[in-house]
């Protein structure tokens, strides 16, 4: 019998599974994205530029983002008046990630990857022109302070878009 050397025992490499399992759990997000779903679910309980003791103000103090604020306090501004429709963000407490909430994830990545013509086109189906250009210029500053923080967001090489809803 010849001893072949691709012969063997092989074991087929499996990726650890990320989160509980459970479908739209937020458990399952990498960490910059988890922080973003977050501050998306503290703005809506705020609703207005969060002042310095709030959870929204401590959080992005807590990562170093205090700057970024304010960009994303006037991006999610410009959904809430500009978005077409009402825009469905759960509760902090809430393990379920909405279609919105993945969408307006999906879009920070876009503007942290460079992706700027998919971002504006997303942002103008989404919105009314003004708010869209608002909310597109805001996400990017945001999106280049978190990756400057070290929360990357946008897709690995080949995953483009594939979070997007």
């Amino acid at each position: 019998m010849e001893n072949l050397p691709d012969q063997g025992l092989r074991i087929p490499y499996q990726a650890p599974q990320r989160g509980c399992g459970r479908p739209n759990c937020a458990c399952a997000l990498p960490m910059g994205e988890r922080f973003v779903l977050w501050a998306l679910r503290q703005w809506e309980q705020d609703r207005a530029l969060p002042c310095e003791g709030s959870a929204l103000h401590e959080g992005f103090k807590c990562a170093g983002l205090l700057d970024a604020l304010p960009d994303f306090a006037i991006a999610m501004d410009a959904f809430l008046f500009g978005a077409r429709r009402a825009i469905d963000i759960h509760q902090p407490t809430c393990s379920q990630v909405s279609c919105d909430e993945a969408t307006l994830v999906a879009l920070c990545g876009l503007a942290q990857g460079d992706l700027d013509a998919p971002l504006a086109r997303s942002l103008a189906v989404l919105m009314a022109p003004t708010a869209s250009r608002v909310a597109g210029i805001r996400l990017k500053a945001f999106a280049v302070a978190l990756a400057q923080a070290g929360l990357r967001l946008s897709p690995a090489p080949g995953d483009a878009g594939s979070k997007l809803n």
